[in-house]
């Protein structure tokens, strides 16, 4: 540990802040508290009298303690160290010190405005020039970003940024769009999908892409059983005739591989390199300089093959709290007020504006029916679902940016009637269910609101007799199998891709989903043998339909219960330029930028 952060650990420790005040202290208080030997206590203090830190006396004699005077203006030295650990990336030791409970008021207050000041777009002067950067507040440790098994939608956006896919799905137009591939074709009964790679592609550690690269990305999906390896389990082989043609051979026809050639899960890796989940290697506009814990840190890539994006970094970090702020897109109150004609923007009357979007996805219930319990009968469910009525939770606990979900799909759910239930209704099902008191065990995701939806839920259940213990649970523990051992229920959210079809048919298909997770294998059964028919239908209207149909099923056997669509503000400075979001309602990185971006950091 350094000498300045022994320091501020032994300023912790004491009451006496201003300079000038003397302390009475021995050396083996300070040896426990700065946690290192009396002999190198004496060490440091000698240092810190030559840094003109404090003063120390020691006590001579029996009953002649020891004096230590503090020099120092202690709110600078605080502010001086606040700002080190920042520039040095040290991120959770930086919070630490703000969120330290022995920090008095008025230094706090000073180093939340140097932390606040940290997000959103900053300039760094470089040696020779100027670094235009993004920081981004995360509450969450950010999850797996391995495109094989990456289950979270933000994580999902990072990939977008570091690798790229063959082709990619543009929601607007409902077509697909040349990516790495320039050009695709099938023979007339799509079993065979040939693509035509882009010339002079380059991975991020130099070497040109080839189809060789496509097909170790096919192949490592199905080497790690991955999640997403029933979207190529129909490749019988892959042929690369050349560096630039890739050819796929299917084992029945497919009309619908397009929309796998799309999937994030395919974004193709490089062959040569071995994955590791610290140094993601792509051919995005963006390659990962540093992914920890704390801190994911992406850099523009020089050598992309369409445009460079303009923004040189995007920082990534893990905050206490940050998913309470609106200011992911703020930049410093001295850039230009300007906006961008083409953008339709929601003002706040302060100088800023809101990315409203509507998530295309929702909150549900799931009950998990590969574990014993009183979820299997169905007028326990009726009795959940009665309480876990979507209008009254909403209006009960003031959620704005909440409306009730009969359906994954927003725009279903817009069509529908919700009418509220009664605690008399709910109490009616239960009368006729074999619940005998037992405690029904209920998860849900992290985050604040979710919480407060759970307990709201759990008060409801208590009404008429419901034992429910609600606890959150991390990303952690959701990916993996402790909800099916201990969970009976879970609240869970999906938010679906831009490709909708795909991102229906990957909540009964993928593994990491909880509705694929909690449904037994005769009611998977169920879902397959629907989910074969959307398969042979040739138009996206009466695939939908049919997916629809599937969706009606869970609903009215009550497999899962929707509960409401989200809403997400991003809260943006007016003078940001180049807006584009995605599905998951995230601005495209390499295509931001600010107008007049003149302070500096």
């Amino acid at each position: 540990m350094k000498s300045h952060e022994h320091f501020t650990q032994m300023l912790l420790g004491f009451s006496a802040w201003e300079p000038g005040a003397e302390l009475t202290v021995g050396i083996t208080e300070l040896a426990e508290l700065l946690c290192c030997t009396p002999r190198n206590v004496k060490l440091i203090l000698r240092k810190w009298e030559r840094e003109g830190l404090l003063r120390w006396q020691p006590g001579v004699g029996r009953g002649n303690h020891s004096r230590l005077t503090i020099l120092c203006d202690v709110s600078q030295f605080l502010t001086d160290s606040f700002h080190e650990l920042l520039s040095q990336g040290n991120v959770r030791e930086a919070v630490e010190l703000l969120q330290h409970k022995s920090l008095p008021v008025n230094v706090r207050r000073c180093l939340q405005e140097v932390w606040d000041a940290q997000f959103g777009f900053v300039a760094e002067e470089g040696e020779s020039r100027r670094q235009d950067v993004l920081r981004i507040p995360r509450e969450r440790v950010l999850s797996t970003l391995d495109p094989a098994f990456v289950a979270v939608s933000a994580e999902s956006h990072f990939i977008q940024q570091i690798c790229h896919t063959l082709i990619i799905f543009n929601p607007a137009s409902q077509s697909f769009q040349p990516q790495l591939a320039y050009a695709w074709e099938s023979d007339q009964e799509k079993r065979t999908w040939t693509f035509y790679l882009r010339k002079g592609v380059r991975f991020h550690h130099g070497r040109v892409l080839t189809g060789k690269d496509v097909a170790y990305t096919i192949q490592r999906l199905v080497d790690l059983d991955s999640p997403y390896r029933w979207q190529v389990e129909d490749i019988v082989s892959i042929e690369h005739p050349d560096d630039c043609t890739v050819i796929f051979h299917l084992r029945e026809p497919n009309g619908f591989f397009l929309h796998y050639a799309a999937s994030i899960a395919l974004s193709v890796l490089p062959h040569d390199v071995p994955f590791s989940e610290r140094a993601i290697v792509g051919t995005g506009p963006f390659r990962m300089l540093e992914f920890t814990e704390d801190k994911l840190v992406l850099g523009a890539f020089e050598d992309y093959y369409r445009e460079r994006a303009i923004l040189d970094r995007v920082e990534i970090w893990r905050v206490s709290g940050a998913e309470q702020t609106k200011m992911r897109y703020q930049l410093p109150e001295q850039a230009e007020q300007t906006v961008s004609s083409s953008t339709v923007l929601q003002g706040d009357g302060d100088g800023g504006n809101n990315i409203e979007f509507q998530e295309i996805g929702c909150y549900y219930l799931s009950f998990n029916f590969n574990k014993p319990g009183i979820q299997h009968d169905f007028y326990f469910r009726q009795a959940i679902k009665h309480l876990l009525d979507p209008v009254q939770m909403i209006e009960k606990l003031r959620t704005q940016n909440r409306s009730p979900a009969g359906s994954f799909l927003p725009s279903r759910s817009q069509q529908m009637t919700f009418q509220s239930s009664t605690i008399e209704e709910a109490a009616a099902c239960l009368q006729k269910s074999a619940y005998q008191g037992e405690a029904v065990v209920l998860l849900y995701g992290e985050g604040k609101q979710y919480g407060e939806e759970a307990e709201w839920l759990r008060q409801r259940c208590e009404q008429i007799g419901i034992r429910l213990e609600a606890r959150s649970a991390t990303k952690a523990e959701t990916l993996s199998d402790f909800a099916e051992k201990h969970a009976d229920m879970c609240m869970m959210g999906e938010v679906l891709q831009r490709d909708i079809e795909l991102g229906l048919i990957e909540i009964y298909k993928n593994k990491c989903t909880m509705v694929y997770r909690f449904l037994d294998d005769k009611k998977r059964e169920i879902v397959n043998r629907q989910l074969a028919g959307v398969f042979g239908l040739e138009q996206q209207e009466e695939r939908l339909e049919a997916l629809a149909r599937i969706e009606d099923m869970l609903r009215d056997e009550l497999w899962i219960l929707f509960i409401h669509h989200a809403r997400r503000i991003d809260r943006y400075h007016p003078a940001l330029q180049g807006i584009t979001l995605d599905s998951f309602g995230w601005i495209d990185f390499s295509k931001l930028w600010v107008k007049s971006f003149v302070t500096s950091l």
